[in-house]
């Protein structure tokens, strides 16, 4: 019987126990020793100067394509058929030689991307996967250092902020962690181990909100993380029930936080959310700094911004700290505007204005033209709980619309004007109606996508 099968089979005190237990099998292997001498090399390099972490970064590079060359049969056919000595390679703008490398390419035999060398073998049994932003999977091996390091990353982040290792952790995200029978309190369970309560995001609604609310007070946590879709719903029913819960932290994960999200936590939390941009193929990585700007984590991997069209760029990476599964150039998808100001911090790395989501949260008009950043519609609507635009054809488009409570004729005029506003000149190559509904539908891990469509890709998305 699988462990999932049994988990749900237990009584709540039960699960709690195979929680903290789980909890603890991972602390034990994720936060050990040279997780710990990994963060403090993070943190050693925290104020470095741009051109010291540029050349550490190539220098790591340097080492990983060379690696990737001899031990890994895609890169050694492919070095071989472009006539490229991998020694070649010495920069970030070398890389430019390679192809752009798409999931699809990985997602068709995962077995060439495995490394078989002795630098890069994965540790018996440790798999990784990612559902993907279109419901495509993929698994692959790493490495137990190459996931402290991912770690150790990310905790360099929080540390900026003031978080600490030892920190109460108040979690929702997409874990499934109660059944759906479940109708009654607890909607949570307990990782003792590494000082978490999991709660579930597939109970949360009207009527068990206040519920969440009262538990997440009486733990007395102070740091609240998950998917920014899930949090603002949670301050979306706080503010409606006038239970406002003062925390210190909201950090975020998984998906773009919009606008109107921000401000819901900040107005029921008395907090702005800090976020980080990152993947499990742990191609690239960037951290926000308290200042609110993002600094790619240069030391972390080689990442690469093309020009798409205008300030928006496309993000490939190069997952320079898993030996055991190299991606050279791979195309997250991801789409980011960068700026040439700089960050009052004085952190290296180049700086993100904001990443812009995926090239396929982009809706497209009757002549083909590409509209991003559309969540700016939703900016000012505070009655709108949650929304996502759905595009089934070029030149169509459907606002699904989750009602907040003071939700009236005066919101849905000013949705009208700033749709219309937004779209500006391209108003008659878009058609729009609005969809009102109970809720949006979300993934099989509980991301929810803002934009959906197959006016470019030819079926409908609705993965994470």
């Amino acid at each position: 019987m699988h462990r999932e099968t049994i988990y749900a089979k237990l009584p709540t005190p039960l699960q709690n126990a195979a929680v903290t237990l789980e909890g603890w099998r991972l602390r034990r292997r994720r936060f050990n020793a040279e997780f710990h001498r990994l963060l403090a090399n993070y943190r050693h390099r925290d104020l470095w100067a741009p051109e010291r972490i540029r050349a550490f970064r190539d220098e790591r590079l340097r080492a990983f394509v060379r690696h990737a060359a001899m031990t890994v049969p895609h890169y050694r056919e492919l070095f071989s058929a472009l006539r490229i000595d991998a020694a070649d390679i010495r920069s970030l703008q070398d890389l430019q030689q390679l192809p752009v490398l798409t999931k699809g390419e990985v997602q068709a035999d995962t077995s060439r991307f495995a490394s078989a060398g002795s630098l890069g073998p994965a540790s018996p049994g440790l798999v990784c996967h990612t559902s993907g932003s279109t419901g495509a999977g993929l698994r692959f091996p790493s490495t137990w250092r190459a996931q402290r390091e991912q770690y150790a990353a990310w905790w360099r982040y929080r540390l900026w902020h003031g978080l600490t290792l030892d920190e109460p952790c108040l979690y929702l995200g997409g874990r499934s962690v109660v059944s759906a029978r479940t109708a009654q309190p607890p909607f949570w369970r307990r990782n003792l181990a590494g000082r978490q309560i999991l709660f579930s995001a597939y109970h949360l609604n009207d009527r068990t909100a206040p519920a969440y609310l009262k538990e997440m007070r009486r733990s007395g946590a102070r740091w609240l993380h998950g998917y920014p879709s899930m949090v603002s719903m949670l301050a979306h029913y706080a503010l409606q029930h006038r239970e406002r819960l003062r925390l210190r932290w909201v950090t975020l994960a998984a998906e773009n936080a919009l606008p109107q999200q921000v401000e819901a936590m900040r107005e029921a939390f008395g907090v702005i959310p800090s976020d980080h941009y990152g993947m499990a193929e742990a191609v690239a990585n960037a951290s926000q700094c308290p200042a609110g700007r993002y600094h790619v984590d240069e030391d972390f991997a080689a990442v690469e911004f093309l020009p798409v069209s205008g300030d928006s760029y496309r993000i490939l990476g190069t997952n320079v700290s898993n030996p055991a599964f190299p991606l050279l150039r791979y195309d997250t998808g991801d789409l980011a505007t960068l700026t040439e100001d700089g960050c009052e911090c004085g952190r290296p790395g180049r700086v993100v204005a904001h990443f812009d989501g995926r090239q396929e949260d982009y809706v497209v008009t009757r002549t083909g033209t590409r509209l991003g950043r559309l969540d700016h519609i939703f900016k000012d609507l505070v009655n709108v709980r949650e929304a996502q635009i759905v595009q089934s054809s070029a030149g169509k488009i459907t606002l699904r619309v989750v009602r907040g409570r003071g939700y009236g004729s005066t919101d849905e005029r000013k949705l009208r004007q700033e749709t219309v506003k937004r779209i500006g000149g391209q108003s008659d190559q878009i058609e729009f109606s609005i969809d009102y509904v109970e809720a949006l539908p979300r993934s099989a891990s509980g991301k929810l996508r803002f934009v959906v469509s197959d006016a470019n890709g030819g079926r409908l998305a609705t993965g994470d």
